[in-house]
């Protein structure tokens, strides 16, 4: 029984590393029954190793088939949600806040939308004076991140589609 094991447990490592360099044997504790192995048998088993990882060898390459590839058809959801994002720009706006600092509105403006000092500066001047200055024009997802991250940080912030005309 104790054989039998042996042979199965080094016949799965030779599965799984294919290698004739190692020969593996189980480990044994103080407890089990020591079994002696002689040095003939230790060879009859790699042996039986490398002519199983030769024969897996000569099989060659396996060839995969394509995939079925599914065609989308498009639905009115589709439609709603490109009419929706589509490719038409997006304008984030900001509010003139007495409640933020305005070096903190620029440090925001400069962090998360990767606008200059210079610019960031000029737009949060823009809406302090005028109470309403455009952050930028981006593409919807864009648009859509920024006004979040922006409002994340206590900003007054929106978003509305322009028109490319």
């Amino acid at each position: 029984m104790m054989r039998s094991l042996n042979l199965i447990v080094l016949t799965l490592i030779s599965l799984m590393f294919c290698s004739n360099a190692f020969t593996v044997l189980p480990p044994q504790t103080n407890h089990q029954k020591t079994n002696t192995v002689s040095s003939s048998q230790q060879q009859q088993r790699h042996v039986a190793a490398s002519t199983f990882c030769l024969n897996m060898a000569d099989a060659g390459p396996a060839t995969l088939d394509r995939p079925e590839v599914i065609e989308k058809k498009d639905t009115k959801d589709d439609v709603d949600e490109e009419q929706k994002n589509g490719t038409e720009s997006w304008e984030v706006r900001l509010y003139n806040d007495p409640m933020n600092k305005r070096e903190f509105v620029a440090r925001c403006l400069t962090q998360i939308t990767g606008l200059s000092d210079t610019a960031a500066y000029q737009v949060m001047m823009q809406a302090h004076n005028f109470g309403l200055a455009t952050v930028g024009r981006y593409a919807f997802e864009m648009a859509e991140l920024y006004h979040e991250q922006l409002r994340e940080q206590g900003l007054s912030v929106d978003m509305v589609p322009v028109d490319d005309e």
